[in-house]
Formats: C-alpha cells, structure tokens, sequence
C-alpha cells in the first residue's frame, strides 16, 4: 500500500501577508520611479532651451541682432501681410533644423494652395495656415502634458523684460508691451514699418545687453493654457469652479500700481474665486503668434506665481504679470543670454512688489530684487541667477 505524502499550500494569511509586502514595496518605489521620470523631462526640457538658445545665437550670427518677439511684413501702412504679429519662434526656425518648415512659410501661398492665398511669410499671424498649423517638437516639454495634446501648442516663452516696462500700461499706444519694442528685455517688438508710436526696436543685440549675457534671461517656461480661451468676452469664475492658476491669466485690477495684488488671484493650487471674477486662457495657445500672453513672461512676479491682467481683450490685454510656470518641482527653467540653461526657484528675491510699474519711466533698474534684475538687459543692476 502507496502512502501519499501531503501537499502542502499556501494558507489565505499567507498569500495576504505575500501581497501586503508587494504593495509595500510598490508603494516605496512608485515615487522614486515617478521622480526619475520626472528628472528626464526636466532634462529634455533643459535640454530644449539649450537649443533654444544656440539658435538665438546663430541667429544673431546672421543677422548681427538677436531675433524680435513679434514683428513679421506689416500691414496696416498698406498691402498685405501678417500684422507684424509673426512670433518671433518662427523666424528661428532654420536654426532649430525647422529649414523646411521656413521655407514654406517665408515663400507664402499666393495660389491659395493651403486654403486661402498668403503673403510672404504668411497671413494674420493669429488665424489658422497649415505651414505653421504643426509646432516644432523642440518647442513642447514632456513635463507640459497639455502641450502634447494640441498641434500648434509651445510650452517655451521669451524674456520682455524686469522692470515695469515688462508689464506694459497701455492697451493701444504708448508704454504697450503689445504694440511697441518699449520693453526692457532681450525680446520686443520689431515693427516693420515705424508709424507714430509703433517702434521697431524690437531686436537686441550684444552690444546692447549691457548687463551682461551671463546676468540676462532670454528663455523660460510657461505652461499651456488648459481654461478656454473665450475670444474678447474672457471667461466667467463660477461658483465652485476649480481653475488651476498656473494655466490661466486671471483679471485683477490695480495691478500696474502695486504687483504684489496678483498674488491674491491664488488659493492653493487654484484661482481665488474671491478676487478673481474673470480669467482667460492664453499662454501657449499658439507658437507663431508673438503676442505677450501667447509667447511671453515677465521677470516681476517670482517663477509659478499667478499671471493677471487688468484687461481681457483678445490676446492684447494689459498690463500683464507673466511668470514663468512649470510642472517641475521648486520653480523653473531658464536659459541667459549667454546660452547656459539654469534653474530658478519660487523663492527668488522679488524685491518690492509694491512698486508701481510706470516708476520704469525714470529709472531701467527694476525694483523687483534679483529676479527683476535678472529680466532687464540694461537696468544697470549686475546679479547673478542663484544657481
């Protein structure tokens, strides 16, 4: 007679205790996993700005300036062209291997081939056209998930400057971050054709970064917009509504006298439905159109911090805080006027945030502490990003 030994299995407290310790172990290492994913989109993001600003420099290269902000063929002197809306994104194009999307925009479309028939270097720089309907990849941070969802979408925007310049008073005319190159950084406006108060003074050179390249920011981030953008009207806060503040350009009045009230426009991770009645979702909204809201940030409030307008008008709404904003943990990156990329954090020194814009009128300086120094070109205020 066969004795049969018995089989021993698990027991149900067992196999609990096994999966318990697995779920531990998950648990533990699921943030370091995050985190290291996180670092290579930040520094894939880093990365992008680099090239960012090599193709500034090559650009100044062949030109003997650095690229405008916005400008383009003009249009309102007679014939037609873009508005001098064109980003200025767009004409680095052949440095950042873009040279065939260049081509096909710089050549226009007079038979109408994509849709209707466009100038050289195309129509209204805010209206749809396939040529520039697709923006470069280099233009979008993996840490940006918003900026991989939609085509024309950049996560990247250009330096206006530190001082109260930067922020512009004026909708049409006069100190207009919108409609003049009066701004007091790298990037400003370059009109194709100076008509009264339209300058074209929009393209920096070496010489006149007097500041220093090494103590000047050229580039930085801002998150795509995920609130509508509303056309004029702006959108309305609803009770109970829950808007991420970093996606989003809230409307608060009296910031050009005291920018400090900005941050009001803040609770938690969200818009104060308290102090915000309005907002409208701009930044990044498209890579070819150079207006401030679309491609711009400003070195005033510190980096993540609400962005505020006291006018909701298209994308033309002034005077605007833009600052830089990102998903990255601690603040941003950024990349001088020298080509070196850094990271700058919340905390930076912002100086006095009380201080009205228009004191820019009788002195470059900023009053906004390192990181307003940081923004301006020729405030005469030598610092060094915190690294």
């Amino acid at each position: 007679m066969r004795n049969h030994g018995l089989r021993r299995a698990f027991t149900l407290v067992e196999l609990l205790v096994v999966i318990a310790i697995i779920g531990i172990l998950v648990g533990l290492l699921l943030p370091a996993v995050q985190a290291a994913r996180e670092a290579a989109r930040r520094m894939q993001c880093q990365n992008n700005l680099k090239q960012l600003g090599l193709a500034a420099h090559n650009y100044e290269s062949a030109h003997k300036k650095f690229p405008y902000r916005q400008g383009g063929t003009g249009r309102w002197n007679g014939g037609d062209g873009n508005a001098d809306r064109l980003s200025g994104f767009v004409t680095i194009l052949p440095y950042i291997e873009g040279s065939n999307q260049w081509n096909q925009i710089a050549a226009g479309d007079p038979n109408g081939q994509y849709g209707n028939p466009a100038p050289p270097q195309g129509p209204e720089a805010w209206g749809g056209w396939q040529p520039w309907n697709t923006s470069p990849a280099l233009m979008k941070c993996p840490s940006d998930p918003e900026a991989q969802n939609r085509a024309k979408a950049n996560t990247y925007s250009m330096c206006i400057g530190g001082n109260g310049r930067a922020m512009g008073w004026a909708l049409w005319g006069g100190d207009s971050i919108n409609q003049t190159g009066d701004t007091s950084g790298i990037f400003a406006h370059g009109w194709a054709r100076e008509q009264g108060w339209r300058k074209g003074s929009g393209h920096a050179t070496f010489g006149t970064i007097t500041d220093g390249t090494s103590n000047t920011l050229m580039y930085s981030e801002r998150l795509v917009n995920t609130s509508n953008y509303n056309s004029q009207a702006g959108n309305t806060l609803q009770a109970g509504e829950r808007v991420p503040f970093k996606t989003t350009v809230a409307l608060v009045q009296g910031i050009a006298g005291s920018p400090i009230l900005c941050l009001n426009a803040r609770d938690g991770q969200y818009l104060n439905p308290n102090v915000v009645s309005m907002h409208q979702g701009n930044s990044g909204k498209v890579w070819h159109d150079g207006h401030p809201t679309y491609v711009a940030f400003n070195t005033i409030l510190a980096p993540n911090s609400p962005s505020c307008t006291e006018t909701i008008s298209w994308g033309d709404g002034v005077p605007a805080l833009l600052p830089p904003t990102s998903n990255h943990t601690g603040g941003v990156n950024a990349c001088k006027a020298d080509g070196s990329v850094t990271f700058i954090t919340e905390n930076i020194d912002t100086g006095n945030l009380t201080a009205p814009a228009t004191l820019a009128q009788n002195s470059p300086a900023s009053p906004y502490g390192v990181w307003g120094a940081l923004g301006t070109m020729a405030g005469g205020e030598v610092v060094q990003a915190p690294e």
